[in-house]
Order: C-alpha cells, then structure tokens, then sequence
C-alpha cells in the first residue's frame, strides 16, 4: 500500500479510493482492442458505484455517448452543466411524462417495446432526436422480438434515421456458443435494413470474443472500472483496479478457546486468538453474508475475516501478526493488491454487485 496516499486519509473510517488514472487507462486499453469504433461508455448504477457525476467529467469528451439506465440518471448528468456527450437511457422509459423529459434533457431513448413509439411522438419531432432499437436475441429481459422489431422499423425508417443493438446474455462464458447463436440471430435480424450505428458487443465480447464483427459501436461498463465477471478469472486482465475499498481498524480483541465474536456466533475460537475490529459493516455496502476467512489486506498481508458482518463493523483474525498492526492501521477489502474478482468470489457474489452497493456514507476520494 501507499502509505504517503493513506497518510492522507486518516480522517476518514472507510472510504473508496478512485484511481483516475487507471480508469483512462482501462479507457485506453479497451479503445486499442477495438479502433475506429464508436464507444459508448456505461455510468449506470452511480458509475458502477465510482461516483457517477466525477466519473462522468473524467471521460466526457473520450467517447461518443454515456450510457444510464433511467431518465433520472439522465437528468442528473444533464442539470450537473458541464456534460457534453450524448446520454442514452437503457431502461427507464415507460410513459408519456419521462418522454417529456427526453426533450427537456435532450436524452437519447433505447426502444425496447412497441408501446414506447407511441410516447415519443413529440420527442420525434425534435431536431435533435435520436432512435436506438433493442432487439431481443436471447437475454429475454428487454428488446423487441422478431415481428415487433419489423413492425418498429416499417414505422420509424420511413422518416428517421436509426441506430440498432442487443444485448449479449453470456459473453463471458469460455463456451461461445450460446453468444454465436445470439450474434447470428442479432444479424440476420438486421440483414438488409439500414442503420447508422450498430452496437452487440459489451465489456466481455469486446475483451474475450474473436467473433466476426458487423458492427460499429461497442458498449463497456464493468471492464472500464477494471473488473470482470466471475468466470474470467482465469485469464490475463488487461486492465488496472479504478476502486480500492479501505477501512481502519478501530479495536483489538482477545479471545479465550470457546469465545465467540458478533451476531449469531458465527466464528467460535479454538485456541488464543487476536481479532482487530474494523470499521465498516453492511451499511457501508460490505455483505453481510461475508464467510469466515474471507480475504483483506492489512500492511500487504492476507489476513481472514471472521465473525457475521454487522451494519458498521467486522471482525479481522490478526492472530499472528506482528505488533504494528495496531489502532489506526489500514485496511483493504479490495482493489489495487486484492482483486475484486477474488473477494467476490469468496462472498459468493460478483464483482457488479460488491462495487454497485458500496453505499453513500463511504466516501469517494480521487487521485
């Protein structure tokens, strides 16, 4: 660890570490895979929890368009000022009144069922407008199937311009086949319509997938922050960590053989046993279903969780460390020296939902 960099921050009980420079180079990387292709760059969700207004003026200008998921997210981007690239909304449209706000926002709509078509007659007439079609190929969540995606262009290519896309289900799955099968789908769908901007390949294909390529704009959200899904762990990542999660310990325990620490008795001693108690907890967005002997990090040392995660604390076996682990000392529960992947793997969970639920009291601090 950085000790100049936790210096910094003594003041703080847990916080989020963004490391801006990682997070262009993560930009940088994914562009080279993909060259002369349009980008559009996801800050759903608070940016993958990395701070979506920050994140957002980090990158404005360094693609074509930022990708939310709700008109709402959309807003905020837009009332922040100083944003300039054009904002998609995934998800969040669904009546006449957020169609009103695609033309005071000068938001871009995904198209994904035939009922909103009829909602964006206003929105249509507007110079600025632009259509994005979903097409459903295998995911089965949102995007128009077969005929309601023939029924969709009849109406729309008469007199717009249209942009098209869908969504791959797996494409981090060593097996390809189901992501052929998609991507098969995808293009025999579009085969003989005209679109300006095609868009399949999302953080996994565009790292992992040598599939032939009819498109023309890539879609990135958890490869950009430096993460990938549980299943590529095995492979080289080209990219750097954007977020380190740290905390402090803040007291020391010492168990006697039989004595427990936290809720429910979750971790019983078995012999003398030393356990720092640090402070961070489920409501600061670390799970409480946490197993014992989950991995952190303390002075570049692996150290076992144990013990229920509580709301504001949790509880670190710290038996055989040396006597500089002491109050203050620092904490990572993971990023630049523990991998993401690895702690969520432990927990049971992935790396989307570890960073997305870090909640708001942990600070975000950028350097």
């Amino acid at each position: 660890m950085d000790n100049d960099h936790l210096n910094r921050h003594l003041h703080l009980r847990a916080y989020a570490c963004i490391d801006q420079k990682n997070l262009i180079r993560n930009l940088d990387t994914l562009k080279a895979l993909h060259p002369n292709k349009q980008i559009i760059l996801m800050l759903k969700a608070n940016a993958y929890g990395h701070g979506l207004l920050k994140i957002a003026e980090l990158l404005d200008g360094r693609c074509d368009y930022f990708g939310v998921a709700s008109v709402e997210e959309g807003v905020k981007l837009r009332n922040h000022g100083v944003i300039k690239s054009q904002i998609m909304i995934f998800s969040g449209f669904f009546c006449a009144k957020l169609s009103q706000a695609l033309i005071e926002f000068k938001l871009i709509p995904v198209i994904h069922s035939l009922y909103q078509i009829d909602d964006l007659k206003n929105y249509l007439r507007q110079e600025f407008a632009e259509i994005w079609l979903k097409v459903n190929t295998g995911m089965n969540r949102l995007g128009l199937n077969q005929y309601d995606f023939e029924k969709a262009y009849q109406q729309l290519a008469k007199k717009h311009t249209i942009n098209v896309m869908t969504h791959l289900a797996e494409s981090e799955n060593p097996d390809p086949r189901f992501t052929q099968q998609q991507l098969a789908c995808f293009y025999q769908r579009i085969r003989n319509k005209n679109f300006q901007h095609i868009s399949a390949f999302n953080s996994s294909a565009v790292l992992f997938h040598p599939f032939e390529d009819h498109t023309d704009t890539i879609r990135v959200g958890l490869a950009l922050y430096g993460a990938l899904t549980l299943s590529k762990t095995q492979y080289s990542k080209p990219l750097a960590p954007v977020m380190s999660l740290y905390s402090r310990i803040i007291a020391i325990q010492h168990l006697k053989p039989g004595d427990s620490v936290g809720y429910n008795r979750q971790y019983i001693a078995d012999k003398i046993k030393k356990i720092a108690i640090v402070s961070i907890g489920y409501g600061d967005g670390y799970p409480q279903m946490t197993p014992n002997g989950t991995p952190v990090i303390i002075n570049n040392q692996r150290y076992p969780t144990v013990g229920k995660v509580s709301m504001d604390l949790m509880a670190v076996d710290i038996t055989n460390a040396p006597e500089t682990i002491t109050i203050g000392t620092s904490v990572m529960l993971f990023g630049s020296a523990l991998p993401i992947e690895e702690v969520a793997h432990a927990i049971g969970t992935s790396p989307y939902a570890l960073m997305t639920g870090i909640s708001p009291r942990v600070q975000r601090v950028y350097e």
